[in-house]
């Protein structure tokens, strides 16, 4: 059940990351620090109107892949970030060839690498925070996170301290020794 709830509460909090950034792709810090204080508060305002606006839109297209991607790294136990990363943007990249594939020919397109940039850095900044709410606890938990095992000693004997016990498994060779560079006649021997 916590992982459901983390899930959930990294759903929601990574689309609002993934809806803030694309919307300062939209409106820039740069333009939002030049603004008197009056109009700074303002534009801030329509900022966090526009990050809602479209981290609702984000969630309802994202939810059925979203889905499927946290079961499938839940079961698999991937718990790095670049799973989670690599998701977030594939999920944003389909949706902007969801958008390019839904528009009509018209001069206005969405297809600009500025807009392409804009919708694979908001994926990207949204598996991140995804990973850092939920992921990282997800999936299976390394060996070294469980009981601790007490270290397995083997006893053997030390060098230059070798018994006669310790050569009763030893083979006999009779055979020359083995060389290590095959001799096909080129080396000079005298």
């Amino acid at each position: 059940m916590a992982k459901l709830v983390r899930s959930l509460i990294g759903f929601v909090l990574a689309c609002l990351a993934a809806a803030v950034t694309q919307v300062l792709f939209v409106i820039t810090p740069l333009d939002i620090y030049g603004l008197n204080d009056d109009q700074r508060i303002l534009e801030l305002g329509k900022v966090l109107f526009l990050a809602l606006s479209a981290a609702t839109q984000f969630a309802i297209f994202a939810a059925p892949f979203a889905l499927a991607a946290v079961i499938f790294g839940l079961v698999q136990g991937m718990r790095g970030w670049a799973y989670y990363v690599f998701v977030g943007l594939a999920i944003s990249l389909l949706g902007f060839s969801t958008l390019y594939a839904g528009e009509s020919r018209s001069e206005f397109t969405i297809a600009n690498s500025y807009a392409v940039a804009a919708f694979a850095f908001s994926g990207i900044i949204a598996g991140y925070v995804f990973w850092v709410i939920a992921g990282m606890g997800g999936g299976r938990r390394p060996d070294f996170a469980g009981v601790r095992k007490e270290p397995e000693v083997v006893e053997t004997p030390a060098r230059g301290h070798l018994k006669a016990k310790d050569y009763e498994h030893a083979e006999e060779t009779t055979a020359k020794p083995a060389v290590s560079v095959p001799d096909r006649g080129l080396r000079k021997t005298h």
